[in-house]
């Protein structure tokens, strides 16, 4: 998604192709606690030509393995030798990795005002993802056709996002649950496994598009569970291991991309951690990242 956080330059894109599609919402309830969402934001990115932003910055891609590089794009905006959106010969930065998540808004509140203004926060986050949609077999020009996805969903003590409707069980990718019996916590973050590098491994736009804003969404995630200080540094500790790829002979053997390594982290300092709003959390490894924020 073009959709800046730069302050002056805030509001410089407007082409449709760049904004997050809401043509298709509908709102239903499940056992009457949760509300799914269903969008179609990937139709957006359906085509070539497109831009995408990864790792902070955003690039035209004129196809699905090139992207234009030290020129003018044909929507009028420049890019450096990088393939960098540029404004005045400056590349545009999206706030990645500095994101902010207000999160002294916690600070006195109840814990049930807690958890509504983290659902809150969250939803802000969930409500613009790119997903995949899922597919729905060739049409009769053989092009592969989604069928609508959920993008995400809340409900009084849980909300998720990203989840693919055709063969994911329970909810999306990452999934945040208030008062779960299941743990006995104040709140538990699944976080999944998902990062930007696994973009090298995908050739539609849809695809690169929805890889490529992993990192955003998991630092945002982690910023609004934990805290902006201490999110800060466990997002940072997490991106460090992320952005290696690591070699495998069987299932990553030219080193495309695969996610997070989550089960080589060392997350013995992250036990027992105290969260910018004074609860006790630790981060543990059970086949995908999890954070569990302890009552006291």
């Amino acid at each position: 998604m073009k959709k800046l956080a730069v302050g002056a330059v805030a509001g410089v894109l407007t082409a449709a192709m760049c904004m997050p599609g809401f043509a298709a919402i509908i709102s239903t309830e499940q056992g009457g606690r949760t509300n799914y969402i269903k969008t179609d934001n990937y139709k957006k990115y359906e085509n070539y030509p497109c831009w995408i932003w990864y790792q902070g910055y955003c690039y035209y891609y004129a196809s699905a393995d090139n992207y234009l590089k030290n020129t003018t794009t044909p929507d009028g905006y420049t890019v450096d030798e990088l393939g960098r959106w540029t404004v005045n010969g400056n590349p545009i930065h999206n706030g990645a990795g500095n994101y902010k998540m207000n999160t002294e808004d916690y600070n006195g509140k109840s814990d049930d005002e807690i958890w509504s203004l983290m659902k809150e926060k969250l939803i802000s986050v969930f409500e613009t993802t790119i997903d995949q949609g899922d597919y729905d077999g060739p049409d009769a020009n053989g092009k592969q056709t989604h069928i609508d996805s959920y993008t995400y969903g809340y409900g009084t003590d849980l909300i998720w996002t990203d989840k693919d409707m055709s063969t994911y069980g329970g909810y999306g990718e990452i999934e945040i649950n208030h008062n779960s019996s299941r743990f006995g916590t104040f709140v538990t973050a699944e976080i999944g496994n998902a990062w930007s590098d696994q973009e090298a491994n995908v050739d539609t736009s849809v695809a690169k598009a929805n890889y490529s804003q992993k990192p955003d969404i998991k630092e945002k995630t982690i910023k609004t569970v934990v805290g902006d200080k201490i999110g800060t540094e466990l997002f940072n500790y997490i991106k460090l291991h992320a952005n290696k790829i690591q070699h495998d002979d069987v299932w990553n053997p030219y080193d495309m991309g695969d996610g997070i390594q989550a089960g080589t982290l060392d997350l013995s300092a992250w036990k027992n951690r105290i969260t910018d709003y004074g609860k006790r959390f630790s981060v543990v490894y059970d086949g995908e990242l999890i954070i569990h924020v302890y009552n006291n």
